[in-house]
C-alpha cells in the first residue's frame, strides 16, 4: 500500500472511532449528573412518592408493602426533591365521608328528609332541575386517608349494585373550618354501568351534589350528595 492509501485508511478509521468515543464521553457526562438514593418513609408509600414527585424522578423502585423507596434523579434536582419529600411524608388526616343517594321524581308527593343540611342542598338543586319531589334512598359512610390508595364502597341503596370509587383525595388549606377537600376521582357504577364520573371539591363539613344520573325507566333521577368532615 502506498503512502497516500495509508493516509486515507487512517482518516477513515479515525472518523469511525470518533462517534463511538463521543457517545462514551456523553454517557460518562450523563452518569455524573445522576444520583441514586434510598429513603425510608414514615407515613406514605413508594406509590405516593412516584405519583406526587414524578416530575423529578427518572426511575423509582420500592415495594408497596415496604417503607423503603429508591429513586434516580438529576443531582441538580436533589435539594428541591428532598424538601418536597419532607413536606409530603407527614401523617395523613382522616376524612369522614357520608354519601347520600336521593331519588328525584316528577311525582308531587315525596318523603320528608330530616337532615336539614341535606334538605337545604336539595332545595338549591330544585331551583335548577324540574323535579317535583325528593326521597332519601340510602346513606353510606366511609373513612378515607388523605392521599391514600383508592377507596371502594358498596352503597346502601334500594337500587342494585351501586358501587362508589373515590381516589386522589387532597386537603387544601391549614385553617380548620376553611379547608377545601379535593376529590380527584369520584365514580359511581351500577354493576358495570357508569352512572357518574367526576372530579370535584367541597368545603369541609359541607354538603355537595356530586352528580345526577338516570334511575330506572320512569323518568326518575339518582342524585348523589356527599358530606365530608376532616378528623
Amino acid at each position: 500500500m502506498n503512502r497516500k492509501g495509508l493516509v486515507i485508511m487512517l482518516v477513515i478509521l479515525a472518523l469511525a472511532v470518533m462517534p463511538a468515543l463521543g457517545k462514551e464521553k456523553n454517557k460518562e457526562d450523563i452518569s455524573k449528573e445522576l444520583i441514586t438514593k434510598t429513603y425510608f418513609l414514615d407515613h406514605i408509600t413508594p406509590r405516593d412518592v412516584n405519583r406526587s414527585l414524578k416530575a423529578y424522578i427518572l426511575d423509582v423502585s420500592g415495594d408497596q408493602n415496604s417503607n423503603m423507596v429508591t429513586v434516580m434523579l438529576q443531582k441538580k434536582n436533589l435539594e428541591v426533591f428532598e424538601k418536597l419529600l419532607k413536606r409530603l411524608d407527614v401523617e395523613r388526616k382522616t376524612i369522614q365521608v357520608r354519601i347520600f343517594t336521593v331519588i328525584a321524581s316528577n311525582e308531587k308527593k315525596g318523603e320528608a328528609i330530616d337532615n336539614k343540611d341535606l334538605r337545604r342542598v336539595l332545595d338549591e338543586l330544585q331551583k335548577v332541575l324540574s323535579f317535583k319531589a325528593y326521597r332519601l334512598d340510602g346513606a353510606s359512610f366511609i373513612n378515607i386517608k388523605e392521599g391514600g390508595d383508592p377507596n371502594y364502597l358498596e352503597l346502601i341503596s334500594k337500587l342494585p349494585n351501586l358501587n362508589l370509587r373515590i381516589d386522589d383525595v387532597r386537603i387544601k388549606g391549614n385553617n380548620p373550618g376553611e379547608r377545601i377537600i379535593d376529590l380527584g376521582e369520584l365514580r359511581l357504577n351500577s354493576g358495570k354501568v357508569r352512572l357518574i364520573s367526576t372530579q370535584t371539591s367541597l368545603k369541609e363539613n359541607g354538603y355537595l351534589v356530586a352528580g345526577v344520573s338516570k334511575a330506572g325507566h320512569n323518568g326518575d333521577a339518582l342524585v348523589l350528595v356527599i358530606n365530608a368532615v376532616i378528623k
